[in-house]
């Protein structure tokens, strides 16, 4: 039987569950700055942001075509993004280190993958013992054995859970739900960290911009309809947005920009403006099957339907 406080008519608070989200964020935020990558000082020759866009581009084809958590993915960028801001790195030796940080961030999450299959279909142009070496020199460079993961998907999953756990207790949890899908986020993050100008703020302060910003849209897209609108439930709501902020010791003006960071490229996404970045696949027949396919190509020749992204 549930609990009620007295002289009100809300339920009593889960004391162990907030202790243990507290415990979680707490710990993140600690752990957060190992996570700061700093791009301002950068030599002609190394990597580029245009670059590095493309290589986690190749390294989200890649978590889709493994069928591979989130999480890979993210300890992924996170791994490559970290590298570059310590190291200076060639562009020439951006894929296999790319690659390299994807098969690191597999295994630390005890994810086995065939490696010939990583390199060819990364066509990094490195060998399977090129990308086993760099995932050593990446190891020990960024000290991962003693170092505890915090991406912009950790503190992410810590604000929707205590999102959910403000909705329960003023019972908004239809609201949230409608406003914060989590599968359709989860995609919408990974769009943020492909782009390099959201690469380099902490991942609490855009984690919460990303957050946000989708409940801005979820209103531009919610109000015109309705006339008589949840006014309470959202001051709830952004009341602990305001919290939040304030617990994170996050700077207005850094939020301030990176909200108009996520802003921007989430518009461009929405817009399909953003489409330069693609993994173009090598096809390799054998000499039979290419002089086959000289004659008939033009017969089986037909347009497919563009896939819409769910």
């Amino acid at each position: 039987m549930e609990k009620q406080s007295k002289g009100r008519s809300r339920p009593m608070p889960d004391a162990s569950n907030i202790k243990n989200i507290t415990y979680k964020l707490e710990e993140a935020l600690a752990n957060e700055d190992e996570f700061i990558c700093n791009y301002s000082e950068r030599k002609p020759w190394e990597v580029t942001m245009s670059a590095r866009d493309g290589a986690v581009h190749v390294m989200r084809f890649l978590k889709v075509w493994f069928d591979l958590p989130q999480t890979i993915f993210f300890s992924a960028v996170s791994y490559l993004d970290l590298f570059l801001a310590r190291m200076k790195v060639q562009e020439k030796y951006l894929p296999c280190l790319s690659v390299s940080c994807f098969n690191v961030a597999a295994a630390n999450h005890g994810f086995k993958i065939n490696t010939s299959q990583l390199v060819m279909l990364s066509q990094s142009k490195c060998s399977v013992k090129d990308m086993e070496r760099m995932s050593t020199i990446i190891t020990q460079k960024l000290n991962l054995e003693n170092l505890n993961d915090c991406n912009p998907l950790d503190l992410f999953k810590i604000y929707m859970d205590i999102f959910k756990y403000i909705a329960v207790q003023f019972k908004t949890e239809a609201l949230l739900n409608r406003m914060l899908q989590w599968q359709q986020l989860c995609t919408r993050l990974e769009v943020l960290i492909c782009d390099s100008s959201c690469a380099f703020y902490k991942p609490s302060v855009l984690a919460l911009a990303f957050i946000h910003f989708e409940m801005e849209r979820f209103l531009s897209r919610e109000i015109p309809k309705k006339s008589n609108y949840y006014s309470m439930e959202m001051f709830y709501i952004l009341a602990v947005m305001i919290e939040l902020q304030s617990l994170c010791k996050i700077d207005s003006s850094d939020y301030a920009s990176c909200f108009e960071a996520v802003k921007k490229t989430l518009k461009e996404y929405d817009s399909r403006k953003r489409s330069r970045y693609c993994q173009k696949l090598a096809w390799r027949f054998s000499i039979s099957t290419h002089a086959l396919s000289r004659y008939t190509h033009n017969n089986y020749y037909s347009m497919l339907n563009t896939i819409e992204e769910e």
